[in-house]
């Protein structure tokens, strides 16, 4: 008859220290949410399906705090070999996803991110945890999952790499919603006078902000104004370009070196530009 192996230390408390590192990386992961200056956190590099990586990182390490202390706090034993499962595949997972964004952020983009580093150190710890914080029987039955988890991750982050690399290879991009306003002569001639002085729009297409300022100028003058699409889901976007300008919000204008936020009556845009046209505007 086999001798039980005795619990040790870590057998009893791994749950704990799991729970520990998830909360932790939940809060790192709600922190580059709030404030998303880096280069990577606003690369499209990082977003799937229309949600950045530090969101879903989120929700990942909500879910491992779920799996880790579940059993713990439900005192129900038939839930250990499922969640420590889940927490093998969810942190093999992770440590994939984590090495992507090391790729990205050393190999691609060539700036450091800490929080990213982070994130990466703490995904790696969870995965340590997981294996030798459980008593697993077999350890050959973590490698079917854990090939599967390698395959499905893998494919993910080489589509998202390839996506952003060349959008227009998998879509046409969504355009803005289409101007239906009149435009008068003064309107024609301030757009001609922002695009003279290289005076700039920055948007996004599904922004009704930008829509309303698009009113103002009109269908025919608009055509005439530098537009810069800040959305990869956009025509011919230039995510780089927006964050560059230091554009935080929908619509930017971006007038002799000045950034001016939000929409701006063709008055306000006259002044800014130090237009003397006509200004009998008519929107």
């Amino acid at each position: 008859m086999a001798r039980r192996k005795p619990t040790t230390w870590m057998h009893r408390n791994s749950r704990y220290l799991i729970g520990g590192a998830a909360a932790a990386g939940l809060m790192l992961s709600i922190g580059c949410l709030a404030k998303g200056n880096s280069a990577l956190s606003g690369s499209a590099y990082v977003t799937l399906a229309g949600l950045s990586l530090p969101l879903l990182g989120a929700i990942a390490y909500g879910l491992m705090g779920i799996l880790a202390l579940g059993p713990v706090l439900t005192k129900n034993k038939s839930l250990e070999p499922p969640t420590w499962l889940g927490l093998f595949i969810g942190s093999t997972a992770m440590v994939m996803v984590s090495s992507y964004l090391l790729y990205v952020m050393f190999g691609v983009l060539r700036e450091p991110c800490v929080p990213c580093v982070l994130s990466a150190v703490i995904s790696m710890a969870l995965l340590g945890l997981t294996l030798v914080g459980n008593r697993w029987e077999d350890m050959g039955q973590l490698l079917l999952p854990g090939i599967c988890v390698v395959m499905v991750t893998g494919l993910v982050t080489t589509g998202m790499f390839a996506y952003a690399g060349n959008p227009d290879t998998f879509a046409t991009g969504n355009a803005p919603q289409a101007v239906t306003t009149e435009s008068g002569e003064a309107e024609i001639a301030l757009a001609q006078h922002l695009t003279a002085i290289g005076a700039t729009k920055y948007g996004a297409w599904w922004c009704p902000h930008c829509h309303a300022q698009q009113t103002l100028f009109g269908q025919q003058a608009f055509d005439y104004v530098t537009y810069v699409e800040c959305d990869i889901e956009g025509i011919d976007p230039q995510p780089q370009a927006c964050r560059a300008a230091g554009v935080e919000s929908y619509p930017t204008w971006e007038i002799n070196g000045e950034t001016y936020a939000g929409v701006q009556s063709l008055e306000s845009l006259a002044e800014l530009s130090g237009y003397s046209g006509p200004q009998e505007f008519i929107n």
